[in-house]
């Protein structure tokens, strides 16, 4: 995020969060502003438990905002690995419903660390594509988790060596400003950093709460 910003956040985020906005360059998504928040946190457990936890459709209502604590459904599933965490996914939660979305995910994990990306599509968009339609015209703003390991040896976790793995999450979130114009207003840019931080602090909130990791 090379652009320098100067929003008054709430003193809560403690400089934890950054924000930036850019002017989409993809000729293949509408043109227009996006506003990006990004955090990164420490988690005193394994990266495979977080992504499990993350992964499960069961457990998903705990941290997703989109489902807004009700349960969410499995579509459909395309495997793309050996591993049963590597695929793409298209997920339906209550609060897409009411607005005709699903939500496409694409999952992966590794030796090295694991990913959840994710983006609200429109239904009918998800109809065209299945029926043949081009995928190329999609707009996708993608947004979500990377987990990675916390880089300290076995013996740097304790005298005795046993204490628990740890891992971080870089968690990201990206919000469309629409624009007809070469420049937004100021009060836009507000409204769109306030928006991207909201989610991405309730999301982070949400995760540390069901994970049992609140300060």
């Amino acid at each position: 995020m090379t652009e320098k910003l100067d929003f008054s956040t709430s003193s809560e985020l403690n400089n934890t969060y950054r924000v930036s906005i850019r002017e989409n360059e993809e000729t293949t998504q509408s043109k227009g502003f996006i506003a990006t928040a990004a955090t990164s946190l420490w988690f005193p457990l394994a990266f495979k438990t977080v992504f499990n936890f993350l992964k499960d459709d069961k457990t998903r209502y705990q941290w997703d905002v989109f489902a807004k604590g009700n349960n969410v459904t499995e579509l459909a599933r395309v495997l793309t690995g050996t591993l049963p965490g590597n695929n793409i996914t298209i997920i339906q939660s209550y609060m897409l419903k009411e607005n005709k979305m699903l939500l496409l995910e694409e999952s992966s994990i590794d030796e090295m660390g694991a990913f959840l990306i994710y983006a609200p599509i429109d239904l009918p968009i998800v109809t065209s594509i299945a029926n043949g339609g081009d995928a190329t015209k999609v707009d996708i703003f993608p947004l979500g988790i990377i987990i990675s390991l916390d880089g300290r040896l076995a013996s740097e976790r304790g005298n005795n060596g046993s204490a628990k793995d740890g891992s971080i999450l870089t968690v990201a979130f990206q919000q469309l400003i629409c624009t007809n114009n070469n420049s937004i207003y100021q009060e836009q840019r507000m409204e769109a950093v306030t928006s991207v931080l909201n989610l991405l602090s309730s999301t982070v909130l949400q995760i540390k709460a069901a994970l049992g990791c609140l300060d």
